[in-house]
């Protein structure tokens, strides 16, 4: 039985970030943007590149790991060992790129920015920019910006990582600089005494108690999110006025979303699609600036009123659409 007090922080996780993950205009003119958020769009890969896939399964192993009775003919002290595996179970949550990767990106939207494959980037300063192809960003980076942004959106996400969030535990972990003394997590801080610092074992349980509650609530509502759009299959989604696409939600073996597909009105179309098999992408590209653009293929030589695709007397001609075969019709006003 799951104790009270998780459920309680578990619930109020999923109030901070629900905003993020269910917009209230998912398929209004962000649709785009708000997928590629979702599905971590970062250009056409072959199977076996989505380091995300590999972080949810050393989770769930390490995770697993904390249930079994573990034989004090192995080990010597089954107790601490546990401890060993937490930090390592923290060490990981802390370092994953994805959670942070799609808040921030997630946050760009509701600030009316574009989805990026690197969203932090453009909030860096231009000494940071220099830098950052060295050294890349650390965790309290990605934390500060995302803070930011959660703040000029008015949510109260920073919060979360307030709780959790330790840098001095992380860099304890990172450089295996500490020692478990009694009822206490020790780090000495390198060679001497100035910056050590402790920690009691049930302040070390609480943060990666709220390590896990969030990470764990990140994953389903990621999902859930993917899961309610996949409700849309099989329709065929208003999606540009201007050219007149039309755009359908992709979707896995379980229904969950997994890319779109937008229908041309000159027989044409434009893919996102990510599997376990890799991602394809078909007339969509990351263009200028890293932003997410479609292709819609030839332009029509004397274009009528309907669309620039659709030559002037011709009807609009749309491929069927991938999960019926169903051909769509531009909806009538």
């Amino acid at each position: 039985m799951i104790p009270q007090q998780e459920i309680e922080i578990r619930n109020r996780y999923e109030e901070l970030l629900k905003p993020l993950f269910f917009p209230d205009d998912p398929i209004g003119k962000d649709i785009v943007n708000y997928l590629a958020s979702l599905l971590r769009i970062v250009g056409m890969e072959d199977g076996g590149w989505d380091p995300y896939l590999e972080s949810r399964a050393i989770v769930d192993d390490l995770y697993s790991l904390f249930d079994f009775e573990l034989p004090t003919s192995k080990f010597s002290n089954p107790q601490l060992t546990k401890w060993r595996l937490a930090l390592l179970f923290y060490s990981h949550i802390v370092e994953m790129d994805a959670p942070y990767e799609v808040i921030m990106n997630l946050l760009r939207i509701k600030l009316g920015k574009y989805y990026s494959p690197n969203p932090f980037f453009d909030f860096l300063t231009p000494n940071e920019q220099k830098n950052y192809a060295k050294k890349g960003l650390y965790p309290k980076d990605k934390i500060r910006l995302i803070k930011q942004l959660s703040s000029e959106a008015g949510l109260g996400i920073g919060e979360i990582f307030d709780e959790f969030y330790n840098s001095k535990l992380r860099n304890a972990i990172s450089h295996a600089d500490y020692i478990f003394a009694g009822n206490e997590f020790r780090c000495r801080n390198g060679t001497g005494s100035v910056g050590a610092f402790r920690i009691s074992i049930d302040e070390l349980n609480d943060i990666i108690l709220k390590a896990k509650l969030f990470l764990f609530t990140f994953f389903q509502l990621e999902r859930a999110a993917r899961k309610h759009l996949g409700q849309l299959k099989n329709k065929a989604l208003p999606y540009d006025q201007h050219y007149k696409g039309l755009m359908e939600i992709l979707v896995d073996d379980e229904d969950v979303m997994c890319g779109f597909k937008v229908y041309w009105p000159n027989y044409s179309t434009s893919t996102y699609r990510r599997s376990e098999e890799g991602c394809e992408m078909t007339n969509c590209m990351l263009g200028r600036h890293l932003r997410v653009e479609l292709m819609v293929g030839l332009y029509a030589r004397n274009p009528g009123d309907f669309s620039p695709l659709v030559e002037t007397g011709h009807s609009p001609r749309y491929m069927p659409l991938e999960g019926t075969g169903m051909k769509p019709d531009w909806p009538s006003t």
